[in-house]
């Protein structure tokens, strides 16, 4: 006896495999997400986007170039605070996304500007492991030392 398979069935089989073929390259594709570089513009977003980068990968020197000398002074000494000062940073099973907002130079110092970033974090969780997001959003400060942007305020985007 002789199995005998129409038409339809072939295109049904057909398209069950291409679903198949597509969903392995999706899949194999997708998990290898490139790293991020750092920005290297002359932008006062800049240092921002940097530290920000830089803490989440735990990269603390390249988060320390970041900020003013005050700043890192304020950080070495007993009233500091947060991974520069060598407390313990962790974003934990936590997604996170830096979006630049808005950038406004003083306009009576250009050496100063305020630069407002929405921090969206995702964490996994919940009711069918369904997860949360929420914003937040700052404004922080930013001045010119030493021919570059620094961050001047001890903001390590929690």
């Amino acid at each position: 006896m002789k199995i005998r398979i129409d038409r339809f069935t072939l295109v049904i089989l057909a398209l069950v495999g291409l679903l198949i073929v597509a969903a392995v390259l999706t899949v194999s594709r997708g998990g290898d997400a490139a790293m991020e570089s750092y920005r290297t513009e002359d932008a006062p977003e800049t240092p921002i986007y940097n530290a920000f980068l830089a803490l989440q990968q735990g990269d603390i020197p390249m988060a320390r170039a970041q900020y003013s000398a005050q700043v890192l002074k304020e950080a070495a000494s007993d009233t500091g605070y947060g991974p520069l000062h060598g407390d313990a940073y962790s974003y934990g099973d936590v997604a996170r996304r830096l979006r630049v907002t808005n950038v406004k130079v003083d306009p009576q110092d250009a050496n100063r500007a305020y630069v407002t970033v929405a921090i969206d974090t995702y964490t996994t969780g919940g009711i069918f492991n369904s997860g949360n997001t929420w914003t937040t959003e700052r404004t922080v400060e930013v001045i010119r030392e030493d021919g570059a942007w620094k961050i001047n305020a001890q903001e390590y985007f929690w």
